[in-house]
C-alpha cells in the first residue's frame, strides 16, 4: 500500500490542494500552515474520524457545505509511484490502485439533509465499517510524549486506537460498552436515591460483562505482543486491567451502589512501562517513577514501534507512518532511531524547522521536500 496522492478540498484551511508522495514526504512551514490538517486528512482516510476535531464541522472550510479528502494509493509499489492525475477532476486509475474518499458535511448540501459523513471506494460508496478496512496508519504526535506521564486515560486510548484500526468488532465492542457504562450509572444513582431497586441492573450487568471482557481480552493480547518487540533500549510492560467479572461485579454492587458509578471495568484500566540497566543489575523499574524524561520518550517511541509492528503482523501491507511535528521534541537518540524507521515504511513528516526539514531530506533516500505557506 503506498500513499500517492492527497486531494483536499475544502477541509480545514485549505481549498483545492493536491500533493504527490514519496517513499517519505516532509511537509514544512509555521504554525498555521496546515501542517497538521495533512496529517489529520490521512487518519480520516484509515478511521473515518478526527483525532483532534469535536465535530464534523470543524474540519469544513468556513462557508463551505461540503468537504473532500481523497487518496489515491498503489497496491503494488513497483508501479510508477509519481504518475500525475488530479484526483478532483480525472478518474483515471489502473487495476492496482485503490482510491479512498471521505466527504464531510453540516448534514444539509443544497437544501437537502445529507449524512454528516459518507464514504466512497473507488467511487463506490461503502459504510464506514467496510471503509476503514482499506488503510492503516500509525499517527505519532507532539501529544503522544506524554503517554507515558500522562492520565490513564490517555493510555487506554492506544491501545483502542491500535485495536480499532484492526478489528470493526473492537471498536463496536468499545462503543456499546461506553453506552452500557453511561446508562448503568444513571441507574446505579436512581437505586441510590431509591428511585429504581437492585434488579433492574441486572441486564445491564449483562451487557456490561459481555462487552468488558472482551475488550480486556483483546487489550491483554495487544500487550502480550508489545512484550516481544525487540528494541535497542531494555523495556517491558505490564497490563493492569480492572478485571471485569461476575464474581467482582457482585462483590462490588454495594459500593458502586452507594458511589452512584462503576467501579471496575475497562474504563478503568491502565498499564505501566518499565525499565531494565542489565548493566547494573536492575530490572522493571517504573519508567514514569525512576526513567529519565529521555528515557520516558525512548518508551512512548517504542510503543508507536509496536503499534506499527502490531498492525503490519495483521495486515497484508506496511502501515503508514504519520509523524506530526515531533522530531524537533526528541532527542538524538530518538532521533536516529525514527530515521532508522523511515526506511522500513512510507512516512509522511511534518516540521516547522526548516533546518531540520533539509537534514532529513539529504538523509533519507526517496525522500520528498513540500514547503507550505501560511493558509
Amino acid at each position: 500500500m503506498f500513499l500517492r496522492k492527497l486531494a483536499l478540498q475544502n477541509f480545514r484551511n485549505f481549498t483545492n490542494q493536491h500533493w504527490d508522495f514519496a517513499k517519505t514526504t516532509i511537509f514544512v512551514g509555521e504554525n498555521g500552515s496546515g501542517k497538521t490538517s495533512i496529517i489529520e486528512a490521512i487518519n480520516l482516510l484509515a478511521t473515518g474520524d478526527s483525532f483532534r476535531a469535536a465535530r464534523i464541522e470543524e474540519m469544513i472550510r468556513l462557508e463551505a457545505e461540503l468537504s473532500r479528502v481523497q487518496g489515491l494509493f498503489t497496491l503494488s509499489v513497483e508501479k510508477d509511484l509519481l504518475v500525475e492525475k488530479n484526483l478532483l477532476v480525472k478518474n483515471e486509475k489502473s487495476s492496482d490502485d485503490l482510491k479512498l474518499e471521505t466527504m464531510l458535511t453540516r448534514g444539509m448540501v443544497a437544501g437537502k439533509k445529507s449524512q454528516y459523513r459518507l464514504f466512497t471506494v473507488n467511487d463506490v460508496r461503502r459504510r464506514r465499517k467496510d471503509f476503514v478496512k482499506n488503510l492503516s496508519v500509525v499517527v505519532f504526535r507532539p501529544e503522544d510524549l506524554r503517554l507515558i506521564e500522562g492520565s490513564p486515560r490517555r493510555r487506554r486510548l492506544f491501545l483502542d486506537q491500535g485495536l480499532s484500526m484492526l478489528d470493526w468488532k473492537y471498536q463496536r465492542a468499545l462503543q456499546q460498552y461506553e453506552k452500557t457504562l453511561k446508562r448503568r450509572n444513571l441507574l446505579l444513582q436512581k437505586v441510590r436515591e431509591g428511585e429504581e431497586s437492585k434488579s433492574i441492573l441486572s441486564f445491564w450487568n449483562l451487557n456490561l460483562l459481555k462487552h468488558g471482557e472482551f475488550l480486556q481480552r483483546e487489550r491483554s493480547n495487544f500487550v502480550d505482543f508489545i512484550r516481544e518487540v525487540i528494541f535497542p533500549f531494555e523495556l517491558n510492560i505490564e497490563y493492569l486491567p480492572s478485571l471485569i467479572n461476575e464474581d467482582r461485579l457482585k462483590k462490588y454492587a454495594d459500593k458502586e451502589i452507594a458511589a452512584g458509578h462503576t467501579l471496575i471495568g475497562p474504563h478503568k484500566d491502565d498499564f505501566l512501562v518499565k525499565f531494565s540497566l542489565p548493566e547494573k543489575g536492575i530490572e522493571d523499574l517504573s519508567i514514569l517513577a525512576y526513567g529519565s524524561r529521555g528515557q520516558q520518550r525512548l518508551a512512548v517511541l517504542w510503543l508507536k514501534v509496536a503499534e506499527l509492528q502490531f498492525l503490519h503482523s495483521r495486515i497484508d501491507y506496511q502501515p503508514l507512518l504519520l509523524l506530526d511535528d515531533i522530531m524537533s521534541e526528541l532527542d538524538e537518540n530518538s532521533k536516529t532511531m525514527v530515521l532508522s524507521l523511515l526506511e522500513n515504511y512510507q512516512v509522511v513528516l511534518t516540521t516547522a524547522d526548516e533546518d531540520l526539514a533539509k537534514e532529513l531530506s539529504k538523509k533519507v533516500q526517496q525522500s520528498k521536500l513540500i514547503r507550505l505557506s501560511l493558509v
